[in-house]
């Protein structure tokens, strides 16, 4: 009865064990997002992305977001175009993966170059089989291995840090896909839906929320139209705008008149949605 227990102990620890690596690796992987969301709005609207986060838990909510909208967007798997502007999004980091791809390969070609020429020339073996066998031979032997051992230090160090230099440059290229997927998810949210839209969202009563929606008719384009709210401060302050991005506590305002961007603080302040600027 011992033996079973301790094995099933074991199998709950174990599997305790991957789901909160998978969950620290899911938080990476949304902060990284969240945080690729914040640069969209610095790219698009020149507004410092690091206005738009105070803390860790924002940059989860923007990341939670971009998920979302990743998942809206699954409909355009079958649009080449969508493609194209994911090429050109990670073309950074996809230069860097093939210049170290090459540079692998290049070294791989030198190495087996060398091997297949010292297996070729007969004449350097017969060299060092007749030294080993003399007095000369054993004086080159010494004197090589204390070079060997004196100047290791002078080939190893700088490859070493060549090669943790490198390493550290692939894991970055990697990493960087996350928020530059996230850049992407935001930029293309604020065009179609922030800057693209005419109007504002109307309001709608509760009969007409009751009501049956009409059908869309083949071939008419749906109207889009972004989030307007206005922000009343409890000083009396008020501000409008369109609804960009929103944390815990603020909220991100374009005004398209104007052209003005604004990071409002909510705190204290009552939202309201309204149907025009």
């Amino acid at each position: 009865m011992t033996e079973p227990t301790a094995a099933h102990k074991f199998s709950g620890t174990e599997v305790l064990t991957i789901f909160l690596s998978v969950s620290s690796a899911a938080v990476v992987v949304l902060v990284l997002l969240g945080y690729g969301v914040a640069l969209s709005a610095e790219a698009s609207f020149g507004i410092p992305h690091a206005v738009i986060f105070n803390s860790t838990t924002d940059l989860l909510t923007l990341g939670g977001w971009a998920v979302i909208q990743m998942v809206l967007i699954l409909d355009k798997l079958s649009e080449w175009s969508f493609y194209v502007r994911i090429w050109g999004a990670t073309w950074p980091a996809t230069k860097i993966a093939l210049g170290m791809m090459a540079a692998l390969v290049a070294l791989s070609g030198i190495a087996f170059a060398a091997r297949y020429l010292l297996r070729r020339w007969t004449w350097l073996h017969r060299t060092v089989e007749q030294l080993r066998g003399s007095t000369r031979g054993k004086v080159v032997a010494v004197a090589s291995y204390l070079v060997l051992v004196l100047a290791t230090p002078l080939f190893v160090m700088p490859l070493a840090m060549l090669a943790a230099l490198i390493g550290t440059v692939f894991l970055v290229s990697v990493l960087s896909m996350v928020p530059i997927a996230g850049l992407q998810v935001g930029k293309a949210y604020i065009d179609e839906w922030v800057v693209g839209p005419e109007i504002c969202t109307p309001l709608t009563s509760r009969d007409l929320r009751l009501q049956a929606q009409p059908p869309v008719e083949n071939g008419r384009p749906k109207m889009k139209v972004s989030t307007c709210v206005t922000v009343k401060k409890s000083s009396g302050t008020e501000y409008r705008g369109r609804v960009v991005f929103a944390t815990f506590n603020s909220v991100v305002l374009y005004t398209p008149e104007a052209g003005l961007v604004r990071r409002v603080s909510t705190e204290d302040a009552s939202i309201e949605v309204i149907d025009k600027l």
